[in-house]
C-alpha cells in the first residue's frame, strides 16, 4: 500500500452562523424580530434606537395592537414553545426537522395534529414515510400525546403503554366506544361473545384515562397582537404594506460611527460592532422583501377567497415555483405570520388548503369536500346512514374525486359530525337528528 499527500479542490455550501441567523429570522414574528433586535440594540454601542413616534392602531376580529412598540405583548413560553425546543434537543436531520417542526405548528389548541401525513406530504413534498417518522417522535414528547388525531389516538397510545396485555380496551376504544357510551354494555359484550362485566369493568378503566395530552393552561394559544402585514383594498385593488419598518426605527450612533470611520481609537472592537449592525440591518431587508414576496403571491392566487369567496386549493410547492424560492424558504416566510386584512387578522398559513384535481382538471378544495360530506349526511335516510366508504364512492362518482376513506372520517369528525352507526342509533331511537349534529 503506498501512502501519499494529495490535493482535491471542490465546491460545496458551507452555512456560516451568519447563515442560519438569517435563516432563523425569516420564520420569526413581527413581535420576535422586534425582541432580537432589541437585544442587539442594548449590546452594540454603534447602535441606537430611534423614538417609535405614533404608529397606527390596527383592530381585527381578535385585539388592537399597541401604538407604541415597547407596549408589544411580551409572548411567554407556552406548550407549543417547549415542543418547539424539544425538537431542538433531538439528533435527527434538517429536513425531519423541518417536517416535525411544521406538525407543531398544526396542533389545535387541545394538541391534537389538525392535518393528516398526506397532506402534510403534499404541503411538505416530502415523502409520507419521512411525516409518519416525524409524528411518531412527537407523540414522546412532553407532555405525553401530543400530534395524535384525536381522543381515541390519544386512548389508544395510553392502553399500548399502560395496558399493554388487554386486547379488550384496545377493541372497545376501536370500534364500540359510542356504544358504550350510550350504556349498551350487552349489546358490545354479546358482540364480543364476554361476559357483561368484564366490558363495564373495561369501560370504567377506559374513563380513567385521559381524553386529551395534558397542556399547559398559561398558554392563551392566541394569534399575535400585532400583524405582520396591512392588507387594505382600494378601487384598483389590494394593497400589501408592512406596518412597522423595523429597519427604519434603527440608527447609527453618530459619534461612534465618526470614530470608526475615521480609524480612530477602539477601532478594531467598533468594525466588529459595525459589521454585525450591517449584517442585522441586511437580514431584516431580506426578510421583509421575502415575506412580502411570499404574501403578494399568496394575495393573488387566492383573491376570490379575500372578495368573500372560498379559498382556492394552494400548496407551499405551488407558491415556491411561482415565485423561484424553495419549499422550505416559503415555509419559513409563513410561519408565525399573521395578516390584518379588512376581514381581521388571518394567519398566513390559513390561505393554504389541501386541493383535489379531478380527471378533467377540475380543482376542489377541502372546504368543498366537508360541503359536499355534510350535504350528503343531511340528507341520507338516517336509519340506513352512510358509511365513510360509502360517501368516499359517492364523491366519487358525484365529483370524480379520489378521497381516502380515512380522509372523509377526519373531514367529518372536524365538522362535529358522528359516525353512521351513531346516526343509525340516534334514529332507531326516535332523537332529531339535526339535533344530535349540532349538539
Amino acid at each position: 500500500m503506498k501512502l501519499e499527500l494529495s490535493q482535491k479542490q471542490t465546491t460545496g455550501l458551507l452555512m456560516t452562523a451568519e447563515m442560519r441567523q438569517a435563516i432563523t429570522m425569516l420564520q420569526w414574528s413581527s413581535a420576535d424580530l422586534w425582541n432580537r433586535v432589541q437585544r442587539e440594540v442594548n449590546e452594540n454601542p454603534i447602535l441606537t434606537l430611534d423614538s417609535p413616534g405614533n404608529f397606527p392602531t390596527f383592530r381585527g376580529n381578535r385585539e388592537a395592537y399597541q401604538d407604541q412598540i415597547d407596549k408589544i405583548a411580551h409572548e411567554h413560553k407556552g406548550w407549543r414553545d417547549s415542543l418547539v425546543e424539544q425538537a431542538g434537543y433531538l439528533k435527527i436531520s434538517p429536513s425531519l426537522k423541518e417536517v416535525l417542526l411544521f406538525l407543531i405548528g398544526n396542533l389545535d389548541g387541545r394538541g391534537f395534529c389538525k392535518i393528516s401525513e398526506e397532506e402534510a406530504a403534499d404541503q411538505l413534498g416530502v415523502p409520507v414515510s419521512k411525516v409518519t417518522h416525524a409524528r411518531r417522535l412527537l407523540l414522546q414528547f412532553e407532555p405525553f400525546g401530543v400530534g395524535c388525531y384525536d381522543f381515541k389516538e390519544f386512548l389508544m397510545l395510553q392502553i399500548e403503554g399502560q395496558y399493554p396485555d388487554s386486547s379488550l380496551l384496545g377493541i372497545l376504544v376501536s370500534y364500540h366506544l359510542e356504544e358504550l357510551a350510550e350504556g349498551n354494555f350487552g349489546k358490545v359484550a354479546q358482540a364480543l361473545e364476554v361476559e357483561d362485566n368484564r366490558v363495564e369493568d373495561a369501560f370504567n378503566l377506559i374513563k380513567t384515562l385521559e381524553p386529551r395530552p395534558l397542556l399547559s393552561t398559561d398558554d392563551t394559544d392566541v394569534l399575535p397582537v400585532m400583524p405582520d402585514l396591512i392588507l387594505e383594498k382600494g378601487e384598483g385593488g389590494y394593497l400589501l404594506h408592512d406596518p412597522l419598518s423595523i429597519s427604519k426605527q434603527i440608527k447609527w450612533d453618530e459619534p461612534l460611527l465618526k470614530m470608526y470611520e475615521q480609524g480612530q481609537e477602539a477601532y478594531e472592537y467598533l468594525d466588529g460592532c459595525y459589521k454585525r449592525a450591517r449584517w442585522l440591518f441586511q437580514c431584516i431587508e431580506q426578510r421583509r422583501k421575502t415575506v412580502l414576496l411570499v404574501a403578494e403571491a399568496i394575495i393573488k392566487h387566492q383573491k376570490r377567497f379575500l372578495n368573500g369567496g372560498s379559498l382556492k386549493p394552494l400548496t407551499l410547492k405551488d407558491i415556491a415555483e411561482t415565485i423561484g424560492l424553495h419549499e422550505s424558504t416559503v415555509s419559513r416566510a409563513v410561519a408565525n405570520k399573521v395578516i390584518q386584512t379588512p376581514d381581521g387578522i388571518i394567519e398566513m398559513k390559513s390561505f393554504f388548503i389541501t386541493g383535489y384535481k379531478t380527471s378533467q382538471g377540475a380543482e376542489y378544495s377541502s372546504q368543498h369536500i366537508k360541503e359536499w360530506i355534510k350535504t350528503l349526511i343531511y340528507e341520507e335516510n338516517p336509519l340506513k346512514a352512510l358509511s365513510d366508504q360509502k360517501i368516499s364512492s359517492e364523491l366519487h362518482a358525484k365529483y370524480n374525486v379520489k378521497i381516502s376513506r380515512r380522509t372523509i372520517a377526519k373531514y367529518r369528525e372536524s365538522l362535529n359530525l358522528p359516525s353512521s352507526s351513531k346516526r343509525k342509533a340516534a334514529a332507531r331511537d326516535n332523537v332529531v337528528l339535526s339535533g344530535l349534529l349540532h349538539s
